[in-house]
């Protein structure tokens, strides 16, 4: 505080100060608890959003067991549009990308599993979308796009599932030394109780010396 000002002056800037820092003191307050408001509002609208795309999508499964596909494929597209941010979105997406499969509408697939490689919330997910994707490209005869997009996963629990893939493509590509590679490393990952096992170990022995 200035000490040239007179002790009136002083007694108001004084006031000022108080009133100044007082107030900030004050505000500061009022916006720590409306962020915790905030945040335990936030925590629960995302529950209930969570349970509610639950719902949906134990609605969605229900009706796919029932033969109801038309009404299964109304559900899952419902909550990849409304529940984005959960993981039943992605679930939703792959219900999608298989139906299109079985369809013969490959494009339609990929379209799917290409979302969830966007906005899919687990790694898990997005992995899982990238190795069926690789599939895929492989019947379209793009197995140097799917050899690519392998590269991308990095999921311990896929090592034997994407070597599988990885295999049949460089087979596609009459590439055989690099699909045998692959192939063995399928056999050496997957479990034997699989049915992918075997068939990475029927490919392994099929192929040409």
């Amino acid at each position: 505080m200035d000490e040239n000002l007179t002790e009136e002056q002083q007694i108001e800037q004084l006031k000022r100060l108080w009133k100044e820092y007082g107030f900030a003191i004050v505000l500061g307050a009022l916006i720590a608890l409306s962020i915790s408001f905030a945040w335990r509002f936030y925590n629960n609208y995302k529950t209930t959003r969570a349970e509610h795309a639950a719902i949906v999508y134990e609605q969605t499964m229900g009706d796919l067991l029932n033969g109801q596909t038309s009404a299964a494929i109304a559900q899952a597209k419902k909550l990849i549009k409304k529940f984005k941010s959960t993981p039943y979105a992605s679930l939703s997406a792959f219900v999608l990308a298989q139906n299109a499969v079985e369809s013969n509408k490959l494009d339609e697939a990929v379209k799917r599993l290409q979302w969830i490689i966007v906005h899919g919330n687990t790694k898990t997910f997005r992995d899982l979308a990238r190795i069926r994707l690789a599939r895929i490209y492989v019947e379209q005869t793009k197995s140097d796009d799917a050899i690519k997009l392998l590269k991308s996963v990095k999921s311990p629990e896929f090592i034997g599932l994407t070597a599988k893939v990885r295999g049949d493509a460089y087979l596609k590509l009459n590439q055989t030394d690099q699909a045998r590679q692959a192939y063995q490393e399928a056999v050496d990952h997957l479990p034997a109780s699989s049915g992918i096992y075997d068939l990475a170990k029927m490919a392994l022995y099929n192929l040409p010396n």
